[in-house]
């Protein structure tokens, strides 16, 4: 989550011109928007989305020693001084962090970077550079809380968290079974808080994929249940796979015993299996006659397939509603160079049609995608602004 400090020293540094009274009217906008991006203040006529879990906890750092810090690099002090000197300029920031990179130089980086991405916290893809520079050193604790100060940043990045999600892939311990559930409770945060990006299609078939390897059939299926309901880029082929999923694997496999269970009595109170009542066995077991389980596993499929079927329905709906306003936009992610009038235009329009159309939830998520691409345009922090505040006076 982007702390209220880096996010209006984002905003700033990008835009010379800021008056006093507009620095200070900012950070009542940043607060805002840092109460925002916690799942509790979503509305509530709508589910609320799964519980955000923790990030998984890891070990208290690494005791310090008394050795002093190596001598930095020769030139540092002169592209240190340039940065300190002209900090809005995003360029010799670049040549400084080029050249820590190039050396190597681990206090070196430490000093660039954090400074670097207090004033540019949206830059997720420094900090993956930074976690990388730190695990070519071997320091993985160090790597991973760079990470992880990044996702608190930049939460609605899906890169950052894929790339996370990767790092915590190849440096846990495969043969610890906390390894597992740590993964797991990784994936659940990833998509509760970058899952409803339209473009997060990528993080979810990650998550799939993964409890796919588990074995977990039942856990995909809960995750395709929440995914088709999202508005997404590849909503349609995501529905695809899901009918794959159900057709290629038995119910007993891709259900919970509750699920199944609950089911199997759906399906006998409307005696779709071809007799009665009496031919089915309680619980988990098996029907003895071949031909009757054969029915019922069609069956089961069927129905699943049908319950979400209506549930992809009401999705196209809202995706081809927002499609247009997608495809408008070129830039999704932050960059100091100007936006064209077009995207400009665009993001307002999206977002006077979400206000109008959307739900809260909606509403909050799409107002978080624009102010990392708009950060430099004070305009949509005020817009933002005036549009929460009934909702957290509400709440």
């Amino acid at each position: 989550m982007t702390t209220s400090s880096n996010i209006q020293n984002t905003s700033m540094q990008a835009s010379k011109q800021t008056s006093v009274e507009e620095v200070d009217f900012t950070k009542d906008i940043v607060e805002v928007f840092e109460m925002e991006q916690s799942p509790e203040h979503c509305a509530t006529e709508s589910p609320p989305p799964a519980t955000e879990p923790p990030l998984p906890k890891t070990e208290s750092p690494l005791p310090k020693t008394d050795t002093p810090a190596p001598p930095l690099p020769p030139d540092f002090e002169k592209y240190w001084k340039s940065v300190q000197a002209y900090p809005e300029e995003f360029n010799t920031w670049t040549y400084l962090l080029q050249y820590v990179e190039q050396e190597n130089h681990l206090s070196a980086v430490r000093k660039a970077f954090d400074a670097f991405l207090a004033h540019y916290p949206y830059c997720y893809g420094y900090w993956k550079k930074y976690a990388d520079l730190e695990k070519k050193n071997n320091n993985i604790l160090e790597a991973d809380e760079v990470y992880r100060r990044g996702i608190q940043a930049i939460t609605l990045s899906v890169d950052l968290w894929m790339h996370y999600l990767n790092f915590l892939k190849e440096t846990l311990d495969p043969a610890d079974p906390e390894t597992c559930l740590t993964l797991r409770g990784t994936f659940e945060h990833a998509v509760v808080s970058a899952g409803l990006d339209f473009k997060s299609d990528k993080l979810w078939e990650m998550y799939i994929n993964w409890e796919t390897e588990q074995g977990n059939l039942s856990g995909v299926t809960s995750i395709y249940s929440r995914l088709l309901g999202i508005p997404t880029q590849y909503y349609s082929l995501h529905f695809q796979r899901f009918k794959e999923h159900i057709q290629g694997n038995l119910p007993r496999e891709f259900l919970t015993s509750e699920k199944f269970i609950e089911l199997r009595k759906e399906l006998a109170s409307m005696t779709l299996h071809g007799g009665t009542n009496d031919d089915i066995p309680p619980g988990m077991e098996e029907i003895k006659d071949p031909a009757k389980r054969t029915t019922e596993v069609e069956n089961m499929r069927h129905r699943i397939i049908e319950v979400h079927q209506e549930i992809f329905n009401l999705n196209e709906h809202e995706v081809s509603k927002r499609w247009n306003f997608e495809e408008g936009i070129k830039r999704p992610y932050f960059h100091v160079k100007p936006l064209e009038k077009a995207q400009l235009n665009n993001w307002k329009e999206y977002l006077d049609f979400e206000l109008e159309n959307g739900s809260n939830e909606r509403v909050v998520i799409l107002f978080e995608r624009c102010v990392i691409a708009c950060a430099c345009y004070e305009e949509f922090w005020i817009k933002g602004m005036v549009c929460l505040q009934p909702d957290l006076t509400a709440a």
